[in-house]
């Protein structure tokens, strides 16, 4: 009896305080800390090929990958060559539109930017600087025949 007493009381007291409780403010949540990434640290991109697309899907050209990168930055990129074929990424020129079929040997003026070829089934990382000029750049592997349908587009931001 006596702890069903006390148990009331309990439960008394909890309400009173409750009631009482005025117009405090609610509690402020706390952000987790956010660690800052080192100013000099460079992006991270990774490219999957296939034969003959980048990325999930055979619709390049419909839809192309994007890759974003700071403009002058470095940037390291990861290469995946997960076909038959060996593989580039090239970034090109402003305003070119590739000509059909690209012909590295004829088109590489075109060329502004460009990762080592990669073999079949073998993966490759290479550190390249973005272009200094903020804009959208298509991307193509320059082996021959696999461009129009292996393109992208690198997003090079301010």
């Amino acid at each position: 009896m006596q702890r069903q007493f006390l148990w009331i009381g309990f439960v008394l007291v909890s309400l009173f305080l409750a009631a009482c409780g005025g117009s405090a403010p609610p509690p402020t949540p706390t952000a987790a800390p956010v660690a800052a990434a080192p100013a000099d640290a460079a992006a991270v991109i990774d490219v999957v090929m296939h034969d003959i697309y980048f990325g999930d899907a055979p619709d390049n050209i419909e839809n192309p990958p994007v890759w974003t990168v700071a403009a002058g930055a470095p940037f390291t990129i990861n290469l995946e060559n997960k076909g038959g074929l060996e593989h580039n990424w090239t970034a090109l020129k402003p305003g070119v539109e590739p000509p059909m079929p690209f012909l590295p040997d004829q088109h590489g003026d075109l060329v502004l930017l460009t990762s080592s070829t990669v073999p079949p089934g073998q993966q490759l990382s290479e550190t390249l600087t973005a272009p200094t000029e903020p804009g959208e750049y298509i991307v193509i592997c320059t082996v021959a025949g696999h461009y129009p349908a292996m393109q992208g587009r690198l997003v090079v931001t301010p």
